[in-house]
């Protein structure tokens, strides 16, 4: 219940401040929001949300790029400090939960790294799935084998009119420290071409293959810091 009122205040707090953002179509990000938990989520433009996990860290050779560019920003952000104020007050007249807005300001120029934030190391269990299309992808268990190698198991679900063949899933594998230690591309559910009672339908509840990963520190990642991202997906 309490999951879902924040869905409810994240969806209410976005459709009102779409508005303002719309005709910035170059940039995808509406607004940063922490919830009660802590925890911070990223509006998109497209209408989705997704937790924000990392510090990203600007290169030397773009450092003063970046800063003039949050220069020229500055003039938006105080418009989108003025709409989310708006936001939140048309919220509380509506007597939905509200959550802390804070104005996005991103800097040009590329990430070259990034760790973990402490907010996203305390709430690891909200990375541990994902959702995409009315499919739902979740961490399920860990295992080592005598080659060291981590096999990583996911639980699927659905509630999509769609018949799912291939879903396509990013997956990031962090340090206890928070340093991300690699990231690899799995297909989590595979169907088999022309046998429909392999595919990932309405209602199911499916677990993946075990997906062996080599280059993993076992005593390095004992918080099971992770994160999952759906890239693509087929149906049939």
């Amino acid at each position: 219940m309490y999951k879902a009122l924040q869905s409810c205040a994240i969806m209410a707090l976005f459709l009102l401040m779409a508005p303002a953002f719309a005709a910035d179509k170059a940039d995808d990000a509406v607004a940063l929001i922490t919830l009660e938990n802590g925890a911070t989520v990223r509006l998109n433009a497209d209408f989705t949300w997704e937790y924000v996990f990392l510090t990203p860290q600007i290169s030397a050779t773009t450092e003063g790029q970046a800063i003039e560019s949050q220069r020229t920003e500055t003039v938006q952000t105080q418009a989108n400090t003025q709409a989310n104020t708006q936001a939140i007050t048309q919220a509380e007249q509506a007597s939905q939960p509200v959550a802390k807005v804070q104005p996005v300001v991103i800097a040009s120029g590329p990430v070259v790294g990034g760790a973990m934030t402490a907010s996203a190391m305390d709430h690891a269990n909200l990375l541990r799935s994902t959702a995409k299309g009315g499919a739902k992808v979740s961490y399920l268990k860990s295992q080592w084998d005598s080659k060291g190698r981590l096999g990583l198991n996911f639980e699927l679900s659905s509630n999509s009119e769609e018949n799912y063949v291939i879903i396509e899933m990013e997956i990031g594998l962090y340090a206890d420290s928070g340093e991300l230690i690699k990231t690899e591309t799995v297909n989590v559910w595979q169907a088999i071409f022309r046998v429909p009672e392999t595919y990932l339908r309405k209602g199911q509840t499916r677990d993946s293959e075990t997906f062996w990963i080599e280059g993993i520190d076992k005593a390095r990642w004992s918080k099971e810091l992770m994160t999952l991202k759906i890239i693509d997906m087929s149906s049939r």
